[in-house]
C-alpha cells in the first residue's frame, strides 16, 4: 500500500539523464509553508522542506531539508512500518515506519530531510540547553539560523530582476534568523519559569550529617538494581536530638532541646535489601541521617547536584537492612487503597511467585515491569560489556514489542473476519489494536519517565500512519518532542530522552540513502538477504548517531552493537512476548498454570541467552573501549557531518559539501587547541574530586601525564575509577598515561586503578613496594594480566632516592619509605613524592604517610620545600606534623576528602596549625576538582577549582 507525501513534505521531480532524478525547489514562506506546485510538470516549482532552501536550482537539493523522497513509492508504507517492526535495535525499534526502499537500483535516494517548524523547535531546545550550556546552545542556534537563512535565500532562476532577488533574499534570511532568535530566548524562558530554585536548606542539615527523626509522606516508589529501592518523601520535617553528655554530670549540664525542621524539596531515600514496599500517599516516621544532594565536581564531568534539582531533590539519605532494632528503625502509617497502585502490585507478587528464580527470570520481571531489583551485578557487567545494557530499561524499544502483539491480533482478528481488512487495512488495524496495548504497559512499568516518552511518540508515529502521512518516523519524533517540551521543557535534559531521540533521528534521515547502496536482489532469498541488510543499516545507523553523546557522557563505547541483531529479535519477539502473554494470564485463577508455563519458557529462552552471554564474555569477546570525550565543538561538527553526508556522496553538492567541511573543522579545532596547550612550557597539578579518597594527576608540557592513585570506594556497585576518574582523564584527552602509580594499596587510594590500567595505554606502573590483598588483588591482576596493555605492565617498587622523569625537566622525586623501612602499618608505608620542575620544588604529595614517615623523612634530611602540599591523609590529625609543615613551607595545602565525612577531615587541629603558620587551606568538598598551574619554575602558581 502506498501513502502519498504530505504537501510540505519535499518532492523530487524527475528529469535526470539515465533515469536519475533531480530536484527542483520552490520559493516556500517565511514561517515554512510550501506553495502548491504541480509535481507533473518539471517547470514548475515543486514543494520544499525548509532548511531545505526556498529554491534550489536541479541537481542542488537543500542540505539538512531539500533531500526529497525520490517519489511517493519512497514515502512511508504503513505497511512497511508495521511489518518491520523488531528488526533494529533500542529505539531504532520503532523505525518500523522507515522509508521503503527504492524500485530502481540506480535511483539516489536522499533523507526526508527537516521541515522549518522542525528547526525552530531545535533552536528551542538550544535555548532550553542554554540554561546550563549557554556557549555551545548559543553556537548550536546559530548554526541553525544561519543555515535557515542561507537555505531560504531565492535563486536567482525563480526571482528576475537583481533588485528584487537581494530584497526578497535579505527580507527572509532576516526573518528566519529573528524566528530563531526568538525561539532561542522562547526556550529559555520556559525552562528558566519551569526550573526549582535552590532551596536554603536548615543549618542541622547543610552543616553536619546529623540523625534525625522524619516524618514524611511516600510521594513515589522505585525499584532499583541489586536489591535497592527509592522512596521520594514529601513534606517532611525533621527532628534534631543532641545527644547526651557523656559522664556523671548530666543533672549538671541539661541536654539541649530537641530542634524540629522543615526540609524543602524532596528527600531521596535509598533503602538497600528492604522487607517493606510503602504505597504512595503512605505516611512514614523513620530515624535517617540527612545529607544535602552534593556530588563530584570534575571539569568536564557529570552534574549530580544539577540532575536530582530538575527531579526536585535537594536532600539525600541512606538505610540498609528489614525493619527492626538492628536495622531501619522506621514505622509506616495505614496504608492507603490506590485502585491501580495496588492493582500492579498485586500483579507484580503473582509474577515474583510464577516467575523461576534465575537471572533470566529477573530480566523477564524487568522487561515486564520495569523491575529490575532482582538482577545481580555480574550479570550488569556482562550486558553492558556485550553492548546491551539498553535493553534493561523500559524504553521505545520494549514499546515495539508491545506493538509487535497489535500486528499479531490484527493478523489474528484478519483470520477470523477477513472482511475487516476492507475497512481497516491490517497496518491501520495493528497500530489501533497497539494503542491501548502500549497504554497498559506504560501503567503496567510505573510510567517511567523514558516509557512515556516512548509511548508518546509511538502515538504520533501510529497517528501519522492512520492518516497516510509520509515522513511518519521524522515528523512523529518531533511531534512527540514538542508535547514533551511543552509539558516540562527541562526533560531536555534527560539522558535517555537525548539519546531516544538522537538513535531515532540516526535511523530516520540517513537509513534510506544506506539501505539504497546495496541494490535489492529479486527473489526470495534475496529478499531475506535484503531483510538482513535492512536491520544491520537501522543498528549501524542508530549506533553511528549514538556514538559521539555516549562517548560524551560516558568517555566508553562496547564496539559490540551487531550483537544487537540476534539478541533483540529474541529477546522482544520471543522473552518478552511470551512473557506479556503469561503477565495478561497470571492475575486469572484458573488460567494460572498456562501462565507459569509462558512465563517459564520465556525465563528459559532469557537463560539460555544469558549463557552463551557468559561463554563469549569469558573467551574475550567483548571489548570496551575507553575514547577520548569530545567537547562541545566536535559534537556539533559531528552532527553536520553525519547531516550532510548523505548528500555528498556518490555526488557532491555545494552546500551539503560546505556544511561536511564546516563540521570537519568544528572536530578538528579542539584538537588544535589540545596541541597548543601541550605545547606551552607548563606543569599542571590536579587534584581530582574523589570523595573520601584521593587521585592525583601530574600534567608536564608535551602532554605527558603522571596519575598519582585514583581514588577508591567500598560499594560493591561503584566503580570510582570507570564513572569518575576515567572521565576526568579522558576530557579531550585520550585515554594515555606515561606514568601510574598507588602511594599505598588502600582501597581509597589504589581501587579506581584497577579500571585505568585495564582500559589506559599506561607507560609504567609503580608501587611503594606493597601489593593489594582480597578481592583488590584478584581485580588488579586480572587487569594487569587481561587489559589493553597486553600483560607487558609489570609493577615497579620505588624507594627514596629514585625519580620518574616526565621529561622537560619535570620529575617525582621519591622522598619515602626509605630502602629496609618499614612502618606500623600500610599509612606508614606510603609514597612520597615531590614534584619538581628543573629543580624547583612545586607540591608534595604524601600519599597517607603518618608521623611515624614524616620524622623518617625528615631524620634523612630529605628536601621537601615546595609551593603546595598535598596534607598527607586527607588531613587527618594523625599526619599533623608542624615539621612537615616547616619542611615544606608552602605557599597553600590542599587537603582530598568526602563530603561531610564521618572522620571531619581536615581536622579542625589541622587547620588551626597550618592557620597558625599562615598557610591557607583548600579541600576538594567545597572547591570539588583543583587544579595548579605553573608557567615556569621559578614562577608562583595559578589555580583554579571545579566549584566557585
Amino acid at each position: 500500500m502506498r501513502t502519498t507525501a504530505s504537501s510540505s513534505a519535499p518532492i523530487a521531480v524527475p528529469g535526470g539523464p539515465s533515469g536519475e532524478e533531480t530536484d527542483s525547489g520552490g520559493a516556500d514562506s517565511t514561517q515554512g509553508e510550501a506553495l502548491n506546485a504541480d509535481s507533473s510538470d518539471p517547470t514548475k516549482p515543486a514543494s520544499a522542506g525548509a532548511f531545505a532552501g526556498p529554491a534550489n536550482p536541479p541537481g542542488l537539493p537543500g542540505v539538512i531539508g531539500s533531500a526529497a523522497l525520490s517519489s511517493p513509492s519512497d514515502g512511508v508504507s504503513p505497511s512497511n512500518a508495521v511489518d518491520s517492526v523488531g528488526a533494529a535495535d533500542g529505539a531504532a525499534g520503532a523505525a518500523g515506519c522507515a522509508p521503503s526502499r527504492p524500485a530502481r537500483p540506480s535511483r539516489r535516494v536522499s533523507p526526508p530531510g527537516l521541515l522549518a517548524w522542525e528547526v525552530y523547535f531545535l533552536t528551542y531546545v538550544a535555548g532550553v540547553w542554554s540554561l546550563r550550556h549557554f556557549e555551545p546552545a548559543m553556537w548550536t542556534a546559530a548554526l541553525f539560523g544561519c543555515g535557515l537563512a542561507v537555505f531560504r535565500w531565492p535563486d536567482a532562476s525563480v526571482l528576475h530582476g537583481h533588485g528584487g532577488f537581494w530584497r526578497v533574499g535579505l527580507t527572509r534570511a532576516c526573518a528566519a534568523v529573528c524566528l530563531c532568535a526568538l525561539c532561542f530566548a522562547g526556550g529559555r524562558w520556559h525552562a528558566s519559569a519551569m526550573l526549582l530554585p535552590v532551596p536554603r536548606l536548615p543549618d542541622l542539615v547543610a552543616q553536619s550529617p546529623s540523625r534525625a527523626l522524619v516524618r514524611a509522606r511516600v510521594a513515589e516508589v522505585t525499584d532499583k538494581p541489586f536489591g535497592r529501592m527509592e522512596i521520594l518523601l514529601e513534606d517532611a520535617t525533621a527532628t534534631f536530638t543532641p545527644k547526651p553528655p557523656r559522664g556523671d554530670d548530666e543533672s549538671v549540664a541539661p541536654p539541649a532541646p530537641s530542634r524540629t525542621v522543615a526540609v524543602p524539596g524532596l528527600v531521596s531515600w535509598d533503602w538497600d535489601e528492604p522487607d517493606y514496599r510503602p504505597a504512595p500517599g503512605q505516611t512514614v516516621t523513620v530515624e535517617l541521617r540527612l545529607r544535602p544532594v552534593h556530588g563530584f565536581a570534575n571539569f568536564g564531568g557529570s552534574d549530580f547536584e544539577w540532575r536530582e534539582r530538575l527531579r526536585g531533590v535537594f536532600v539525600r539519605t541512606y538505610a540498609r537492612g528489614p525493619i527492626g532494632e538492628d536495622g531501619v528503625r522506621a514505622s509506616f502509617g495505614p496504608r492507603p487503597h490506590v485502585f491501580f497502585w495496588d492493582l500492579r502490585e498485586h500483579l507484580r507478587d503473582r509474577l515474583i511467585d510464577l516467575l523461576p528464580r534465575t537471572q533470566g527470570g529477573a530480566i523477564v520481571l524487568g522487561l515486564l515491569i520495569g523491575d529490575r531489583s532482582l538482577i545481580d551485578l555480574p550479570t550488569t557487567d556482562e550486558l553492558r560489556m556485550a553492548g546491551l545494557s539498553h535493553t534493561l530499561a523500559l524504553s521505545g524499544l520494549n514499546v515495539v514489542y508491545v506493538a509487535v502483539l497489535g500486528l499479531a491480533l490484527a493478523w489474528l482478528v484478519g483470520l477470523l473476519w477477513p472482511g475487516v481488512y476492507l475497512r481497516a487495512p491490517r497496518p491501520k488495524l495493528a497500530v489501533l489494536f497497539s494503542f491501548p496495548l502500549v497504554a497498559a504497559y506504560v501503567w503496567v512499568g510505573q510510567a517511567s519517565p523514558s516509557l512515556v516518552r516512548s509511548a508518546w511518540m509511538f502515538g504520533f508515529w501510529g497517528l501519522l500512519l492512520l492518516l497516510d502521512r509520509g515522513r511518519a518516523l521524522i515528523d512523529g519524533l518531533f511531534l512527540a518532542l514538542v508535547l514533551i517540551c511543552a509539558l516540562d521543557p527541562l526533560s531536555v535534559y534527560d539522558v535517555s530522552l537525548q539519546m531516544s531521540a538522537v538513535a531515532v533521528a540516526g535511523m530516520a534521515l540517513p537509513y534510506a540513502w544506506v539501505s539504497a547502496l546495496v541494490p535489492r536482489p529479486a527473489g526470495f532469498f534475496g529478499r531475506a538477504l535484503h531483510w538482513g541488510w535492512d536491520a544491520f543499516v537501522l543498528t549501524l545507523c542508530a549506533n553511528l548517531a549514538l556514538l559521539p553523546i555516549t562517548v560524551w557522557y560516558f568517555g566508553t563505547y562496547p564496539p559490540n552493537f551487531l550483537l544487537n541483531l540476534p539478541w533483540l529479535p529474541l529477546q522482544g519477539l520471543v522473552v518478552q512476548v511470551l512473557g506479556m502473554i503469561g503477565m495478561a494470564l497470571a492475575p486469572l485463577p484458573h488460567l494460572s498454570a498456562i501462565a507459569g508455563a509462558l512465563l517459564a519458557a520465556a525465563t528459559h529462552a532469557q537463560d539460555w541467552m544469558l549463557v552463551a552471554l557468559h561463554r563469549l564474555a569469558a573467551d574475550g569477546w567483548f571489548p570496551t573501549w575507553a575514547l577520548l570525550r569530545p567537547l562541545w565543538p566536535e559534537l556539533l561538527g559531528a552532527g553536520a557531518v553525519l547531516a550532510a553526508a548523505p548528500f555528498c556522496w556518490p555526488r557532491p553538492r555545494a552546500r551539503a559539501l560546505t556544511l561536511l567541511i564546516g563540521g570537519l573543522l568544528l572536530m578538528a579545532w579542539p584538537q588544535a587547541r589540545l596541541l597548543a596547550d601541550e605545547s606551552r612550557d607548563e606543569v599542571r597539578l590536579s587534584v581530582i574530586d574523589v570523595g573520601q579518597a584521593q587521585a592525583l594527576l601530574v600534567t608536564a608540557p608535551g602532554g605527558r601525564r603522571a596519575l598519582i592513585d585514583a581514588g577508591g570506594a567500598f560499594s560493591r556497585t561503584f566503580d570510582i575509577g570507570r564513572s569518575v576518574v576515567g572521565p576526568a582523564l579522558t576530557w579531550n584527552r585520550p585515554p594515555r598515561l606515561d606514568a601510574a602509580c598507588f602511594s599505598h594499596p588502600d582501597i581509597d587510594h589504589a581501587q579506581g586503578l584497577t579500571w585505568i590500567l585495564r582500559e589506559f595505554r599506561v607507560g609504567r606502573f609503580f608501587t611503594n613496594g606493597r601489593w593489594p590483598e582480597g578481592r583488590l588483588d584478584g581485580e588488579m591482576s586480572a587487569s594487569l594480566r587481561d587489559g589493553v596493555n597486553g600483560g607487558r605492565l609489570r609493577p615497579e617498587p620505588l624507594a627514596a632516592g629514585r625519580r620518574i622523569d616526565l621529561g622537560s625537566g619535570v620529575e617525582l622525586s621519591v622522598e619515602h619509605p626509605a630502602a629496609g623501612y618499614e612502618g606500623r602499618g600500610t599509612n606508614g608505608n606510603s609514597l612520597v613524592l615531590r614534584l619538581t620542575w628543573r629543580g624547583r620544588g612545586l607540591a608534595v604529595l604524601p600519599g597517607d604517610v603518618d608521623r611515624d614517615g614524616i620524622e623518617d623523612m625528615i631524620d634523612h634530611g630529605r628536601e621537601l620545600r615546595a609551593q603546595v602540599l598535598v596534607l598527607p591523609h586527607h588531613g587527618s590529625k594523625s599526619a599533623l606534623s608542624g615539621m612537615l609543615y616547616e619542611a615544606v613551607a608552602p605557599r597553600l595545602a590542599v587537603a582530598s576528602c568526602g563530603f561531610q565525612n564521618m572522620y571531619h577531615f581536615p581536622n579542625k587541629d589541622v587547620a588551626a596549625e597550618l592557620a597558625s603558620r599562615g598557610i591557607p587551606l583548600v579541600d576538594t568538598p567545597e572547591r570539588g576538582m583543583i587544579e595548579f598551574v605553573w608557567t615556569a619554575p621559578d614562577a608562583g602558581f595559578s589555580l583554579r577549582s571545579a566549584r566557585p
